[in-house]
């Protein structure tokens, strides 16, 4: 199979294909993806005997992490001809897709799964979970606060006052897309092609807003978004003001959000159903680009943290990494030729080489490191759940390599919901 990037003439059998694993022609969301998002150089295609035989959409996107901006492809659309399936197409796909995006200095690619056991193989890790609650409107109006002011957007010439609230829900969160002008417009427009967009208002003027559907008497929220408390409970009385016209209300919140604390009666699992709903994962195609120049705390300066990472599925990638803490960064190098230069030397001579280039501390795969990078779990949450293996025994070395580590890249409280 040859992998390339589509062109003009690969259009059709591009929307061909994804009209048969996923919407019809005739459906709103295709005809507004294949008009408004579409661009042939942004598709990863397979070819097998002049036919397509698989395809993949890299969209484009901005996501901050830990206070840096990385240009990013978020992984849709994978896709294979159903006489091609079962030859690990999607796969090869797969790892083309990772070696285009670390040529493009795009250090990781983020996807919203389908079936996380295919990705996880592969290198991804979970790196955001939501929770998705559920009750009746009269329920959810306990809990609920009537806003100043709230109304529905028939268009996106207000895209401003959402954008403003999203600026402060994500102000203290990571891993978020960064969404300019055309990217509110085309986000809105998508939304009213099937769905509806509220805004509510406080004293202080817009305060939250929620995308929305209603379907089967369920309100089905796709986006929740609050620069206030007031915002989040004046979105609470927008939903549960649906009662006799809809049975269920659904929507998602972020998951460090632990507001159900201070829920009437303790809701939790009594009028209110709350879950763990896993949202999207990331994969590591450059580590060194990843790490690199991310701000660490100034204290640390000198600090080194060395690991070795195993990457089944992108062997490249094997080796031993050093992150250094210099001027308030990390400074990240790849130092496995110069690693097994130093045990060659050490084995051959019975000599020791002294520090001069690090020991690592433990070993790790590419999931766990995607998930250290991004901030869904710190060193100390991985170890204790046996997700990296030590490669020394000494207890107080590896307390002072998790506490460094916790330092140097703590978790963080993350966020993102992009759809498509």
């Amino acid at each position: 199979m040859q992998l390339r990037k589509a062109s003009e003439k690969d259009t059709e059998e591009i929307k061909a294909l994804w009209a048969y694993c996923f919407e019809k022609p005739s459906d709103p969301f295709f005809q507004w993806y294949f008009t408004d998002l579409y661009t042939p150089s942004t598709v990863l295609v397979g070819e097998e005997k002049g036919q397509l035989a698989c395809s993949l959409h890299r969209r484009p996107y901005t996501v901050r992490v830990r206070g840096r901006d990385f240009p990013t492809d978020y992984i849709v659309g994978v896709s294979t001809h159903p006489a091609a399936r079962g030859r690990g197409y999607a796969s090869s796909l797969l790892r083309g897709t990772f070696h285009l995006a670390a040529k493009e200095d795009k250090p990781f690619v983020i996807l919203m799964p389908s079936a996380a056991s295919y990705y996880l193989p592969q290198g991804f890790g979970f790196y955001v979970h939501q929770w998705q609650r559920e009750a009746a409107p009269e329920e959810l109006a306990k809990i609920a606060e009537r806003p100043a002011a709230a109304r529905t957007l028939d268009n996106d010439g207000d895209w401003k006052e959402l954008s403003a609230i999203y600026d402060a829900f994500t102000k203290k969160r990571n891993g978020y897309t960064l969404r300019d002008e055309a990217s509110w417009k085309s986000h809105i427009k998508g939304q009213l092609l099937e769905g509806y967009i509220a805004v509510v208002y406080d004293e202080k003027g817009p305060s939250g807003y929620l995308f929305y559907t209603m379907d089967d008497r369920k309100l089905i929220a796709t986006e929740m978004a609050f620069a206030r408390e007031t915002g989040r409970r004046g979105l609470y009385a927008f939903m549960a003001g649906h009662r006799g016209s809809i049975d269920r209300c659904l929507w998602q919140e972020p998951l460090d959000d632990r507001s159900f604390r201070y829920w009437n009666d303790g809701a939790e699992h009594t009028y209110i159903k709350n879950r763990t709903f896993p949202y999207m994962m990331a994969r590591l195609t450059d580590p060194v680009t990843a790490f690199d120049g991310l701000p660490c705390p100034e204290e640390l300066e000198g600090e080194e943290l060395a690991f070795q990472l195993v990457d089944s599925f992108l062997p490249d990638n094997n080796g031993i990494y050093v992150l250094r803490a210099e001027d308030g960064k990390i400074s990240a190098l790849k130092e496995d030729v110069f690693y097994s230069l130093k045990c060659h030397i050490e084995d051959i001579s019975g000599l020791t080489l002294g520090e001069g280039i690090p020991e690592p501390a433990f070993c790790i795969n590419a999931g766990s490191l995607a998930e250290l990078f991004m901030g869904s779990a710190s060193l100390t949450e991985l170890s204790d759940l046996g997700k990296i293996q030590w490669l020394q025994a000494d207890e107080m070395e590896k307390e002072r390599v998790l506490v460094l580590a916790d330092a140097m890249v703590p978790a963080e409280k993350n966020w993102i919901n992009e759809w498509f």
